[in-house]
């Protein structure tokens, strides 16, 4: 009986084993296939190419790199070579298209304000356009100030009878800027350097001040009470000898002289309407260049021998009228501190204008000479050579040394005043300030233009805010400042060696004849 039962029992353990290996067997994962060849080839390429990518030593990317940086390096080489050029040309595209708009809004101008004034006919204007005129009994009134010559539109008073003479017009800063529409209670930003004025820039204006005008009998003790313009005697001269459609004019200054101001409030309010209405040269042509075709920047040696790389390709330069801007020798060397552009000469913040150099100035080693009494000064004149003439240097620049700042405008203006050879107009900064439209008038009328019907200003900086202009001064600025006869005689010249310099050197029959103060 027991042999019976243990052979029953084992049949059991048997079964249950078999059902439980099967259990076991049937909850196995089921085992990978392996990949096929064509699927290894495929994965080897793809760690391969990610091995590429990731691998910055390969030859290919060495290349990539150096391709790149020595793009990098040719445009920065590009860049410092023709730096100045490219600036002009944007300057040249930007006053054309200026031009343009200036012109259709001169002519809407001339027809909304003919429909107030009241005149009956149809005529055409100063500047070539057809403007009709309606009649009614409106009756302009006259400024605040009591001239009824007003020929400018603002907000408060837009609308005011045409004239052709600026002459009597008030000189008081706050007129002034009412006729050029500009709000001093806003306050202002002061002409900065490159490098301030990118940090104002980002300080969201930090350095704007309130307005304090100057009075008008702080202007006069500068400046005088009236404009000087030289070389109107020859104004006839010059029309007589370049027939109408063929005058042209256009500022000529050293650097900081206000050329750029000077350009465009010519284009702003003058017109050759002989040249706009010729055929060969077009209605936007009006004959009021952005500079002389020999540089404007250039001494008056290079009239005839050189030509500027932008304007002055295929122009006849006996054609041209130069406007000769020329500003008070003391607010000039301010502006050279800021803005030195080609000048070249070891300075530094804390003492500049340095016409006498100090131990700071000196440097370390002694790198002045100790005989060296005044700070020199090195100029680049860039020019494009005419003709089979020498080169200046092989590369096409011109570098001319003098004792200092005011040994530069000493030279440089002199020259220009000394030119009997042909006509030529020398106007100050200051009157482009405190008498613009009866300079502007003057300067218009001497190279055969017509003024337009209402005067314009150029309300921002005209040198614009980018580049080497950044931190220029707009008009309120520059009128605050300019009028300040505290900071042009203690604030800029602080060094007493300075001072007497000054006074020693500053060609005193120049300063007499323009009317700027005594040191």
């Amino acid at each position: 009986m027991t042999l019976t039962m243990a052979m029953n029992d084992n049949p059991v353990r048997t079964r249950t084993s078999k059902r439980t290996s099967t259990r076991r067997s049937s909850h196995r994962p089921p085992q990978p296939s392996q990949p096929s060849q064509q699927q290894q080839q495929q994965q080897q390429q793809q760690q391969q190419q990610q091995q590429q990518l990731l691998n910055f030593n390969s030859t290919r990317t060495a290349w990539i790199l150096s391709f790149l940086l020595f793009l990098t390096l040719l445009t920065q080489v590009f860049l410092i070579a023709y730096h100045d050029d490219f600036v002009l040309q944007l300057n040249t595209l930007e006053g054309e298209l200026l031009e343009d708009a200036q012109s259709l809004n001169s002519i809407a101008t001339d027809a909304v304000n003919a429909v107030y004034e009241g005149i009956t006919t149809t005529t055409t204007d100063d500047d070539g356009g057809s403007v009709v005129y309606y009649s009614s009994n409106t009756v302009i009134k006259a400024s605040s100030n009591h001239h009824n010559h007003h020929h400018h539109y603002n907000n408060s008073m837009p609308f005011k009878r045409r004239t052709t003479k600026y002459a009597n017009y008030s000189m008081e800063p706050e007129d002034i800027l009412k006729r050029a529409r500009v709000d001093y209670t806003a306050g202002f930003v002061p002409s900065l350097s490159v490098r301030e004025s990118r940090i104002d820039q980002k300080n969201n204006n930090a350095a704007r001040r309130e307005a304090s005008l100057p009075s008008l009998e702080e202007i006069q003790s500068m400046y005088g009470n009236k404009s000087y313009i030289q070389g109107l005697e020859r104004c006839q001269e010059y029309r007589d000898k370049v027939p109408p459609e063929h005058r042209l004019m256009g500022p000529a200054g050293i650097f900081n002289s206000a050329t750029n101001l000077l350009n465009m409030l010519l284009k702003l309010n003058c017109v050759n309407t002989a040249r706009r209405g010729s055929k060969k040269y077009g209605r936007t042509n009006t004959g009021m260049m952005l500079q002389a075709p020999w540089g404007k920047h250039n001494p008056v040696a290079w009239r005839g021998h050189h030509e500027a790389a932008v304007g002055g390709k295929g122009i006849r330069q006996a054609d041209f009228l130069p406007i000769v801007m020329i500003k008070d020798p003391i607010t000039w060397m301010a502006s050279m501190c800021r803005h030195s552009y080609e000048a070249r000469w070891r300075h530094f913040n804390g003492h500049c204008p340095n016409l006498v150099p100090n131990k700071v100035d000196k440097g370390p080693r002694g790198r002045l000479p100790i005989t060296q009494k005044s700070m020199a000064v090195k100029v680049k004149f860039a020019t494009q050579h005419i003709g089979n003439e020498p080169m200046p240097d092989q590369k096409n620049r011109t570098f001319v040394e003098y004792s200092s700042l005011v040994d530069l405008w000493n030279v440089w203006y002199g020259d220009w005043y000394d030119v009997v050879e042909f006509p030529r107009l020398m106007v100050r900064f200051e009157d482009l300030m405190f008498h613009a439209e009866d300079t502007v008038t003057q300067v218009c009328e001497c190279g055969g233009g017509t003024m337009r019907s209402w005067f314009r200003y150029v309300e921002d900086s005209a040198k614009g805010q980018y580049g080497p202009h950044a931190g220029s001064a707009g008009f309120l600025a520059s009128l605050v400042t300019y009028g300040n006869s505290t900071l042009r005689m203690k604030g800029i010249l602080t060094d007493e060696k300075d001072v007497e310099y000054a006074r020693q050197h500053l060609d005193k029959d120049l300063m007499d004849i323009f009317g700027y103060a005594p040191i």
